[in-house]
């Protein structure tokens, strides 16, 4: 089967799992009575989390039943193929807990032979707002094709960054405070939205100081199909990263230079 056409099926059926998962959650949302746990990492988890993460997890091993899969909920099935699943049931999650409607359920598909996500799908249950990639047929928003902003000056900018506590407790702090000080302005829509909102060419900067490979596996196929740049502060392009920060092309150059001077 060609390339194309495996990267297709997998992003139906990714678009798919992402949408009747990120509708359990919605059961869950805005109720009296939400219960929360605290995991070691000191971040929430609740019912919701697991129960779009089970769901999922049960599509892919009934669809693609030789994929591996990693969840942030349950941890790791190794399978044989070289495709690997990659589920944050809701990114957001304490969004979701406040009852703001800003967050995703989020699967990305890495292909291990170049150790790369080559299909991302993020679905914003409560706006019914689906983004979705594979690697070079595009990006789109509700089936949309999207593209990031031709923004050329950081001054012209609209920043976005998921935590303004951590930012300025990261090791390049001074980075992004050069950044939001050189913007137009600077909101906290974050965690996958922000970096949605990059995609569609809504803002022109993301900033997230803490990633993990869930947080990153979807997003990065959306932003850069869309046209855009996503690397760590460092500046390095890549799936396994700690860090991250999605920008337009037009911006990737002033952006990185900061991060080198500071």
């Amino acid at each position: 089967m060609p390339e194309n056409t495996v990267l297709k099926n997998l992003l139906e059926a990714a678009s798919e799992a992402a949408y009747q998962a990120g509708k359990i959650t919605l059961s869950y949302f805005q109720t009296a009575h939400l219960e929360v746990e605290t995991k070691a990492d000191d971040s929430p988890v609740t019912l919701a989390d697991k129960k779009a993460e089970q769901f999922i997890r049960q599509f892919i091993q009934t669809r693609f039943p030789d994929h591996a899969i990693l969840g942030e909920e349950f941890g790791e099935i190794p399978g044989p193929s070289p495709y690997r699943w990659i589920i944050d049931p809701i990114d957001g999650t304490k969004s979701f807990i406040h009852g703001v409607p800003l967050y995703g359920t989020m699967i990305g598909i890495e292909d291990r032979r170049i150790e790369d996500a080559v299909a991302g799908v993020v679905y914003f249950p409560a706006l019914n707002e689906l983004y979705s990639a594979a690697k070079g047929m595009g990006a789109f928003w509700n089936g949309r094709r999207i593209h990031v902003s031709e923004v050329r000056e950081l001054k012209e900018a609209v920043v976005l960054v998921t935590d303004m506590t951590h930012a300025y407790d990261h090791p390049k702090a001074e980075c992004y405070d050069a950044i939001q000080r050189r913007s137009k302005f600077v909101r906290t829509w974050g965690d996958c939205y922000g970096h949605m909102l990059v995609a569609a060419g809504r803002a022109e900067i993301m900033l997230d100081p803490k990633m993990h490979l869930w947080d990153v596996a979807a997003l990065k196929p959306i932003v850069e199909e869309a046209g855009g740049k996503f690397f760590d502060w460092n500046g390095t392009n890549g799936l396994y990263i700690d860090d991250a920060i999605a920008c337009n092309a037009e911006l990737e150059h002033e952006v990185v230079e900061l991060l080198d001077s500071e």
